[in-house]
């Protein structure tokens, strides 16, 4: 009799809680190391810019800064804002010219690279329909990717050296597409999942991902995170004269506080 009026207890209160928790705003902190493939095949800003990141630089993850994330989540509606920096470093003897805002690096030069990776997200989700533990909703929003990279090399059959080069590509993103989540155990477990998807005159992106969240107690959780996305854009679709194949992907790890 005393187990069971204990448990009816813990039960109820955990149902309060979670009726407490039916609006939050939530502060994270996370890590993530995603890998970063893809090429550059045109002109950009009158420059030509053709590389390939993996076959010409020879790219490696180098260094993840810790990213922050801050979320308001009710019961019809969230909005999120994130952002994360990771860079990438190569070093590489290259098998063809490459071409960097307008410096040329010729076939049989040693190439060091290092390219920083910043993404912003900003995400509006509309929970079309709803049920006690379970949502489904529609996502608007934007991703923007800021990427630098930066060149340097040493061509032995001429003892040339070239100095370092920087190139910069804004990449704006917006984000449409569907979510789905659901709660467990007074809101103790909570986890998402989306998928995004973009066509415009030729050009698409396709991001997917999955977030599953732990509160021990009530104000503190651990978060576990994967995502994956590419960019594609052929020559003559948003960008008459250059053609980008990106692909990122990767997980990560965090710590939220919620209140």
């Amino acid at each position: 009799m005393t187990r069971t009026f204990l448990l009816f207890a813990l039960v109820s209160g955990l149902s309060l809680r979670a009726d407490d928790l039916d609006r939050t705003f939530q502060v994270g902190l996370h890590r993530v190391g995603p890998t970063f493939e893809g090429h550059f095949n045109g002109v950009q800003d009158s420059k030509p810019l053709v590389v390939d990141l993996q076959t010409d630089f020879g790219l490696q993850k180098d260094a993840s800064k810790i990213g922050g994330s801050l979320e308001y989540q009710g019961p019809r509606f969230g909005v999120e804002f994130s952002g994360q920096e990771q860079d990438y470093r190569g070093h590489n003897f290259i098998q063809k010219d490459v071409q960097l805002n307008g410096s040329t690096f010729h076939a049989g030069a040693t190439v060091d690279s290092t390219v920083r990776l910043k993404d912003y997200t900003f995400n509006w989700t509309i929970r079309a329909l709803k049920w006690p533990q379970f949502w489904i909703g529609v996502d608007l929003g934007a991703r923007v990717w800021d990427l630098e990279m930066t060149a340097s090399a040493y061509e032995p059959l001429t003892t040339a050296y070239v100095p370092p080069v920087t190139e910069k590509v804004p990449l704006p993103i917006p984000q449409i597409g569907l979510s789905t989540g659901f709660d467990a155990f007074g809101k103790r477990i909570v986890a998402k999942g989306f998928y995004h998807i973009l066509s415009y005159k030729g050009a698409s992106y396709h991001h997917a991902g999955a977030d599953v969240r732990y509160f021990p107690v009530r104000w503190l959780g651990i978060q576990v995170f994967t995502d994956t996305e590419s960019f594609d854009v052929p020559k003559g679709s948003i960008k008459d004269d250059l053609e980008v194949r990106l692909d990122r992907q990767g997980t990560g790890f965090g710590l939220v506080l919620r209140f």
